[in-house]
């Protein structure tokens, strides 16, 4: 009888809930939110870990007073460590905010050119509170830019630009207010930096005791054979100091499946450099067995064959 006489005001209390917590509206055209961002500092570049570390300010414009897009941005590559700075007023009629923004982007680099390699650096910004029904994102192209003074180790930066997209996730992450399908859309804004290597400078430290390890095979071919112990340490040293070179670039890139150009040119002189030895124990045989006019033509001809066969293999790697 209690249970009877308390249920119309558990309803009651229930409905009064509902009428006071309601669903945000769908508008018939989503509200529009013009960002930007002004890079400060690029640092913790971080090949072997797959991130970077970025400095920048964002901003925000917009018009009506039941946004709060610096309070529900978010980045989708990233995280945030500090948010600085915070300004909010109102410019000409317009809503504006903006913060200063240290935070850490995982990026995985595309090494298949390494160290000839160009990427893409990104901050991928979308609101966490409106999806694309609701709010859209409008890039300021006029101020998004990079500082004069940003610097990224070993690289240039070759341009930047800022655009906008509706990005589909396929989930509507148990949101009932959400469109059924599985899916949702979100506006995201996209400020991108290309960087690129300004010389082959890296490329000559990184493969200089490669290269210096193939000559010091080669001259192997120009070492008679009576001096074998010699001749046979050659090849073993520049064996033994390739791998040590092949050790140390990977030692600095992340694990990949991927073949890259390094690979490519590791593999070649671990090659070059193997047959530089198996050239050696033929032309030490055919001289223990008295052909020495056969040895020293062979070594002749290898002598020239080599190093025209390897440099023209490179071309076509690094083409």
């Amino acid at each position: 009888m209690r249970w009877l006489a308390i249920a119309p005001l558990l309803c009651a209390a229930r409905i009064a809930a509902a009428q006071a917590t309601p669903e945000p509206a769908i508008p018939a055209t989503p509200a529009k939110v013009t960002v930007g961002v002004y890079v400060n500092h690029i640092t913790g570049v971080d090949i072997k870990n797959n991130k970077f570390e970025v400095d920048f300010y964002i901003w925000f414009r917009w018009d009506g007073d039941d946004l709060k897009p610096l309070d529900t941005f978010e980045l989708m590559n990233g995280r945030i460590t500090a948010k600085t700075a915070v300004v909010k007023r109102v410019v000409n009629g317009h809503n504006y905010t903006s913060a200063r923004i240290l935070a850490t982007i995982t990026k995985f680099w595309n090494l298949t050119r390494f160290p000839l390699d160009s990427h893409a650096l990104r901050l991928e910004i979308e609101d966490t509170d409106r999806d694309a029904r609701q709010a859209v994102y409008e890039g300021d192209a006029e101020n998004a830019t990079v500082g004069d003074e940003v610097r990224v180790p070993g690289f240039v930066i070759a341009k930047s630009a800022g655009k906008t997209q509706i990005h589909t996730y396929h989930t509507n992450y148990g949101d009932p207010s959400q469109p059924r399908g599985n899916q949702s859309s979100w506006s995201r804004y996209i400020f991108e930096m290309e960087i690129e290597r300004p010389n082959i400078g890296r490329f000559v430290k990184v493969f200089f005791g490669l290269f210096i390890s193939v000559l010091v095979s080669w001259c192997a071919f120009h070492v008679r054979p009576k001096e074998s112990s010699p001749r046979v340490s050659l090849g073993v040293g520049a064996t033994f100091a390739a791998a040590a070179v092949t050790v140390s670039i990977n030692n600095n890139l992340p694990d990949t499946n991927d073949v890259m150009l390094a690979d490519k040119l590791v593999m070649l002189s671990l090659g070059i450099i193997l047959a530089s030895v198996i050239e050696t124990i033929v032309a030490l045989t055919l001289n223990a067995r008295g052909k020495e006019a056969i040895q020293q033509k062979l070594d002749k001809i290898c002598a020239i064959a080599f190093p025209v066969f390897y440099i023209v293999v490179l071309a076509v790697i690094l083409a």
